[in-house]
């Protein structure tokens, strides 16, 4: 087993190693052993109350990935993943985490009364303030990140993108029947020929972004 001297490299180094792929050689293929661990990291993200705000669709269909949008990355990627948030939060989203808890560790919903108050006035509270949309949104970022990492520890490439028409995508899915909306996409691969992977990483200095107070 590693110690954490050696997991602390192997992090930095991957992370250093990645960039944003734009050019995929389609001629390879991720496992889909290695698909289903990156999926694995999104569908265990955190996130608030544990809700779960989001589903994620992989897109292998040639066709329809042609109709998703132009960028080449969207069909010469070995897999493309997209990324969907609940719109119907307020409706059913308390109901379903009571349940799924109650389920999952032997517990009755009447004993699941603190969670439920908290997540109602929660939600409540940012219907208010007329931010519950864009408070999902927010969160259903978290499993990209968490893909983007795992796929780099893997060694795999990837390219998160937001270069598509997140209506037209929703329609030709018929997402508004399902109570999602688009946010984003994730293309996984291996890089092809392409000079930006051999530029330095450009960052801020770590004094710069890091502030102790």
């Amino acid at each position: 087993m590693k110690n954490n001297k050696e997991k602390r490299e192997e992090i930095l180094t991957t992370l250093n190693w990645r960039y944003a792929t734009q050019v995929f050689d389609p001629s390879k293929k991720v496992s889909e052993e290695d698909i289903h661990t990156i999926l694995e990291s999104a569908r265990l993200s955190p996130s608030p109350f544990g809700i779960e705000p989001w589903k994620f669709f992989v897109i292998k269909n040639p066709e329809l990935r042609a109709r998703v949008g132009k960028q080449p990355k969207m069909t010469e990627a070995s897999h493309l993943i997209l990324i969907t948030y609940r719109t119907d939060v307020k409706e059913n989203i308390t109901r379903e985490r009571l349940e799924r808890t109650a389920k999952i560790q032997n517990q009755k919903i009447e004993e699941l009364d603190g969670l439920k108050k908290s997540i109602e006035s929660t939600i409540a509270k940012k219907d208010s303030e007329g931010s519950l949309e864009s408070w999902v949104r927010s969160q259903s970022y978290i499993p990209l990140g968490m893909m983007i990492e795992t796929a780099s520890l893997l060694g795999i490439d990837n390219g998160p993108m937001e270069g598509f028409d997140p209506v037209a995508v929703d329609e030709l899915l018929g997402l508004k029947d399902k109570n999602l909306k688009s946010l984003t996409m994730l293309a996984l691969g291996y890089r092809g020929t392409d000079p930006a992977s051999l530029r330095p990483k450009v960052r801020r200095e770590f004094d710069e972004v890091v502030e102790v107070l």
